[in-house]
């Protein structure tokens, strides 16, 4: 049962802990995906060690991610929260002291022990509020992440300009010691809802999830660089993985006890929405690699203009998700918010790709923050509202692992897309027309890759009003 603390008052500590645990885990993120290139520089890694690390950090993040209420069940969560916090400001510390590629792979690697908990345990504080008083607890969680993503890459290119790479971790450090005083405050031991049997580890299933993860996460960080030379042993490789998650999962399908009780989420809803979540987290990830590149070498903005362009829309979400919300609750159509979601996509992606560098201006600006203020809210925030809508309290917590262990893999597989679409797109110009300096390429790969994404949005749109699930 919940504390009559966590219900009484409207807003208390607890609610700010829902905030800034998952705001840490989105800043952190997105400050090292806006100085990549530095921090590349710095540690001395070739793009496919930097990419390597991202690998490592999403492999290590799944394991952590579907094992997440094993570790509540043992340590409280409290406990865990603090611990995962010590540990991901140890990977920070260890990221910013790191000389090379190797030891940064293996600091990122460390951060992730930690990180992953996050936004599994963000959300699931808000089981602890009912009735009238769980709404309010409910919009801090996405302004947590609102908040985050937008002030991360204006502090990013801050941190870059009066200082260097190295200061992007070392910044966490207060951060991180805020926060653990916010939880060791305000969050309780106990889960808001507990099971009467603890889940089971099993070895060989937890032997065949990191097996496919770890292969999984290292064919489509390889994918990205050697597609051509290593095309079949890739496939092979990428084949092997899905047969070993297809074993875990039919290891743990039949267990009494299992670490994550998959067969309570076969519903039709459940697996629409982690479509739309699927799709959405392929289109923000694919986005985060293409827009600073084409931003800053297509369009020819400095950092400083791409981190106050990403930034200040970025913010700007945060009372869309309250009219979001509002609107929701007044016209409950999930098909129609979809749709809405889709034609904002297609808004975004129309005006995008018709940018020229002599031509930036209120265009741009209102083109990112469609994408950024508006899209997300609408359809990630749609899928949220109703994704969980049939899931047993009882079993919320591990529903909302499997979601969010889809978006590391969904993550890694946008910034694939990504990455092979500029590639291909600007060798295509390149034969096309050898005259052509770098930074024109860019531009014009990517203006195809957003007319691509204009096609994606309107068939996802048209295939959102055939489907029935969500009306």
């Amino acid at each position: 049962m919940p504390s009559a603390a966590l219900i009484a008052p409207r807003y208390s500590l607890h609610h700010v802990a829902i905030a800034v645990i998952v705001l840490l885990e989105y800043l952190q993120s997105v400050m090292v995906a806006f100085g990549s290139a530095a921090i590349r520089h710095g540690v001395q890694a070739s793009p496919p060690q930097f990419s390597l690390a991202a690998a490592c950090y999403a492999a290590v993040a799944v394991l952590m991610i579907l094992s997440h209420r094993w570790w509540v069940q043992r340590l409280g969560y409290r406990t865990l929260l603090r611990l995962s916090l010590w540990v991901f400001g140890a990977g920070a510390v260890l990221c910013a002291l790191a000389p090379n590629a190797g030891t940064f792979i293996a600091a990122r690697m460390v951060q992730a022990l930690g990180g992953a908990a996050f936004f599994t345990a963000s959300r699931v504080q808000i089981l602890h509020y009912q009735g009238p008083a769980r709404l309010p607890a409910l919009l801090f969680l996405p302004f947590g992440i609102m908040l985050g993503s937008g002030l991360a890459p204006i502090l990013a290119g801050a941190l870059l300009a009066a200082f260097d790479w190295h200061a992007l971790f070392w910044a966490m450090l207060p951060l991180v010691w805020l926060v653990d005083g916010v939880v060791r405050h305000a969050v309780p031991e106990h889960e808001p809802v507990e099971n009467e049997r603890l889940d089971q580890a099993h070895p060989w299933g937890m032997l065949l999830l990191a097996g496919g993860v770890f292969l999984l996460q290292f064919v489509l960080e390889r994918a990205r660089f050697e597609r051509w030379t290593s095309g079949p042993l890739l496939w092979g490789g990428g084949l092997l993985a899905l047969a070993l998650l297809v074993l875990h999962w039919r290891h743990e399908w039949q267990r009494s006890t299992p670490l994550v009780p998959y067969r309570h989420f076969t519903s039709e809803r459940y697996l629409w929405g982690m479509a739309v979540y699927g799709f959405g987290y392929l289109v923000v990830s694919s986005c985060s690699y293409v827009l600073p590149l084409f931003l800053a070498q297509g369009l020819g903005l400095s950092l400083a203009q791409c981190g106050w362009l990403l930034g200040l829309t970025g913010l700007a979400a945060m009372p869309f998700a309250v009219l979001h919300l509002k609107l929701m609750l007044r016209w409950p159509h999930l098909r129609r918010f979809l749709l809405v979601g889709t034609v904002l996509l297609a808004a975004f992606a129309w005006l995008m790709a018709r940018q020229q560098p002599a031509t930036t201006g209120w265009p741009l600006w209102l083109a990112v923050f469609l994408l950024n203020g508006v899209f997300m809210p609408f359809l990630l925030g749609t899928a949220a509202a109703s994704t969980f809508s049939q899931v047993e309290e009882r079993v919320f917590s591990h529903a909302y692992q499997v979601k969010n262990a889809m978006r590391e893999v969904a993550n890694a597989v946008g910034l694939l897309l990504g990455t092979v679409l500029l590639q291909q797109r600007s060798a295509l110009h390149a034969v096309r027309a050898p005259e052509l300096a770098s930074g024109q390429l860019m531009l014009l790969a990517g203006q195809d890759f957003f007319r691509g994404l204009l096609l994606v949005a309107l068939m996802v749109g048209l295939l959102l009003q055939l489907q029935r699930r969500f009306v």
